[in-house]
């Protein structure tokens, strides 16, 4: 793989590996860091992220990435992985730093968050002694009801499970679901305007990225082949009318218009003209043959 544009192999952001030992899949510590190099040079949507701090970042999770996955990855695919990690990173940088949300003049809780525990002298566990507290209490004063259906999504990870495990059907149990969640951010808030539901109930297979079905496609396709199933290849045939494409010209051009014929063989036009076509090829590469061969 060639350097990034513009750079030398490395510049100022990775050092070079003492030695080239391999990673996974037949990637080597010197083709990860190149790979990471370039993901943190040619990404363009973080740009308030540090150069170091994006190929450290695109380096761990293709380095991670070349472990855990079954298959071998291409250096596209590992680039990608590179850029989502940037992405996120990127996103929880701003969000510690109190610059996510709309309104950019409001302080938010994570930058008092990030600030007090960066300026204290030691690091404190009071804020996730406050968070479990206050679970516990909040726990304690929703319904039985809100209670049961946050307990069953959490337990059977899936909506329908837990629709069947509580005995509901699919619009009592969003409906209650929807309250409890509520209920719930009301008591979090203490008072305060309570923040707008986010997220999605997709948890577990069915919430997959690209970049996971492109992998899950490759490692069918590696089991089809060790089962030796010879995979369908080419075009389906092509539809048989009954009439050869010589006929169809010769009525075409006898003064047959592509929508009589299409009707009468109950097919669509387009492939009527298609085979008219391609007749019409086949007649003129016959004419250019007999030519040749008289003429030779």
């Amino acid at each position: 793989m060639r350097s990034p544009r513009g750079s030398n192999e490395f510049g100022p952001l990775l050092p070079r590996p003492r030695a080239d030992d391999p990673v996974g899949h037949g990637y080597t510590a010197l083709q990860v860091v190149r790979l990471a190099v370039w993901a943190a040079r040619e990404c363009r949507w973080v740009n308030g992220m540090d150069m170091v701090h994006r190929a450290e970042t695109a380096w761990e999770a293709i380095t991670e990435h070349l472990q855990l996955v079954a298959a071998r990855p291409q250096e596209t695919e590992l680039i990608a992985i590179g850029w989502k990690a940037m992405k996120a990173q990127h996103y929880q940088d701003l969000k510690a730093h109190g610059l996510g949300g709309k309104d950019k003049a409001l302080v938010s809780r994570a930058f008092l968050r990030y600030w007090t525990s960066a300026s204290a002298p030691a690091h404190s566990h009071e804020d996730l002694l406050v968070d479990r507290i206050a679970l516990v209490q909040i726990w304690a004063a929703l319904t039985p009801a809100h209670r049961q259906v946050l307990t069953a999504l959490a337990e059977h990870d899936d909506r329908r499970r837990a629709e069947r495990a509580v005995n509901m059907d699919t619009a009592a149990f969003t409906r209650t679901l929807g309250r409890a969640r509520r209920a719930f951010f009301a008591l979090w808030h203490e008072g305060e305007t309570p923040s707008k539901m986010w997220g999605y109930d997709r948890p577990g297979a069915r919430h997959q990225n690209v970049m996971y079905l492109v992998r899950l496609r490759k490692q069918r396709a590696s089991k089809r082949k060790a089962a030796g199933m010879v995979p369908h290849q080419g075009h389906r045939p092509p539809k048989e009318l009954g009439v050869p494409n010589s006929e169809l010209l010769a009525r075409f051009e006898g003064g047959e218009t592509y929508a009589s014929l299409a009707r009468e063989l109950s097919v669509n036009a387009d492939l009527i003209r298609a085979r008219v076509n391609k007749a019409r090829t086949e007649k003129g590469l016959s004419s250019d043959n007999r030519a040749i061969s008289v003429l030779g």
